[in-house]
């Protein structure tokens, strides 16, 4: 028993004496004239551990705040307003006429057009069979602009001309025209902003044709109808906002509306001033596409 307890105590002198050579032999490496040593890392006490913990888990949430808002306001433009800037304008008041359908403004139109049409139809009819003229003096009265219905204080003849047409070619044609460029320009406007351009292009087209024929052409018995000036405003308008779209020349020959508008409104100027006899009131083609396009302007100027 006691050999072995000695036994034991020599291994263990043996052991620690290779471990005291070991480490006299590292002592010997690492002299002072060798590479700095770093310092071992010390743990910091657990009070102040504890306390960075809870400053880092409190603060994120600032950080965060102020990330959301200081950040964005600093590199946001549109957040920064000078007090000196123009104020921007009020949002527009919601209008009844833009809460309808667009379709029942359309068909609505395209109806008295044709209800209008078809009382003419009836006026010629009835004079014809009776010898009896008082639907058509109500017609010539009220929905032909001329200089003797606007002397005589029927003005609103510069609106109802907009929806008289007396032949079937007129009516079809510009029935047509304005089937498939009402439907653009509408979604475009909206409902009251249409109707504003179609009562401005056709008051425009009246006013000009009065204005013409009887001051530059000495024309005091020239009437007018029809609700090309109107439907030729919003051709301008829809040309000028959107120059690359095709249109379709008598529904057959392709054309750019960038080379459409001017080449159609230099050809009305033409056959106004060389007086070629003609039906087509020119005069009031050209005042409805002058105020397309000065709706047009007007709506670019608005958004600056």
């Amino acid at each position: 028993m006691m050999s072995k307890r000695c036994l034991h105590v020599f291994n263990r002198s043996i052991i620690q004496s290779r471990c005291n050579s070991r480490l006299a032999h590292c002592n010997t490496l690492c002299r002072p004239n060798s590479s700095p040593q770093l310092r071992p890392f010390s743990p910091l006490p657990a009070r102040i551990v504890q306390f960075q913990t809870a400053s880092t888990t409190s603060s994120l949430p600032a950080f965060l705040q102020f990330a959301r808002t200081q950040l964005r306001n600093a590199t946001h433009r549109d957040v920064l307003r000078s007090r000196y800037s123009s104020p921007r304008r009020p949002p527009r008041r919601p209008n009844w006429l833009d809460s309808i359908n667009g379709n029942v403004i359309f068909v609505a139109v395209i109806a008295i057009n044709a209800g209008v049409f078809l009382l003419w139809q009836g006026a010629k009819s009835t004079y014809q069979t009776t010898r009896d003229p008082t639907l058509w003096i109500f017609l010539r009265n009220n929905f032909l602009v001329n200089w003797e219905n606007i002397t005589s204080g029927r003005v609103w003849t510069l609106i109802t001309s907009c929806f008289s047409h007396q032949d079937i070619e007129h009516v079809l044609f510009n029935g047509l025209s304005f089937y498939f460029m009402a439907p653009g320009v509408m979604q475009v406007l909206g409902n009251s902003r249409f109707l504003g351009l179609y009562f401005l292009g056709g008051i425009a087209s009246s006013v000009t044709s009065l204005v013409w024929n009887r001051f530059y052409k000495r024309e005091s018995n020239y009437s007018s109808h029809g609700a090309s000036g109107a439907i030729l405003a919003t051709i301008a308008f829809y040309a000028c906002a959107f120059p690359r779209t095709r249109f379709l020349i008598f529904f057959v020959i392709p054309c750019p509306a960038w080379a459409f508008l001017p080449g159609i409104l230099a050809f009305d100027v033409y056959r106004s001033v060389t007086d070629a006899r003609t039906t087509t009131d020119t005069a009031g083609h050209v005042g409805g596409m002058l105020s397309g396009i000065s709706f047009f302007l007007w709506r670019v100027a608005l958004r600056r």
